[in-house]
């Protein structure tokens, strides 16, 4: 009797839980694929620019103010050629210095921080020149 209360009262939720999922709007369905869309739209311009780094736009930036250098003869347009290929330099050069990449982890054996880089040939040089000057006792 108990059992068969049960099934009835799981049967009852399982058909509420049925009817209580709203069906999914036309509008709604278009919205949802369009800016699927619209984003692999943007992700096929945007994703080789993507891959470009910036000491690959201070290259092709320099060569650029070195072709509107000669091609200034030329034509005048070659002119604002170099006018722009010197601000994409600047700005290329300034976010250098400002981007440093991301930040180094830690490196960690066995909870311990372990440091894999030796000292330079400089710092030896300047350890060995030290120790020598050091008086003797």
């Amino acid at each position: 009797m108990a059992d068969d209360k049960m099934k009835r009262e799981i049967e009852d939720i399982l058909n509420r839980l049925d009817s209580f999922v709203p069906e999914e709007s036309a509008v709604s369905r278009m919205r949802r694929r369009s800016s699927g869309g619209a984003a692999n739209f943007a992700r096929a311009l945007l994703g080789p620019l993507a891959r470009i780094s910036l000491s690959q736009v201070l290259l092709m930036s320099l060569a650029l103010i070195i072709v509107a250098f000669f091609g200034r003869r030329v034509s005048p347009v070659f002119n604002w050629v170099m006018i722009a290929a010197l601000l994409l330099f600047l700005t290329a050069f300034a976010l250098s210095l400002f981007n440093r990449g991301p930040a180094k982890a830690e490196q960690r054996w066995r909870g311990r921080i372990v440091e894999l880089n030796q000292p330079s040939f400089a710092d030896r040089l300047r350890a060995w020149l030290q120790a020598k000057r050091r008086p003797r006792r």
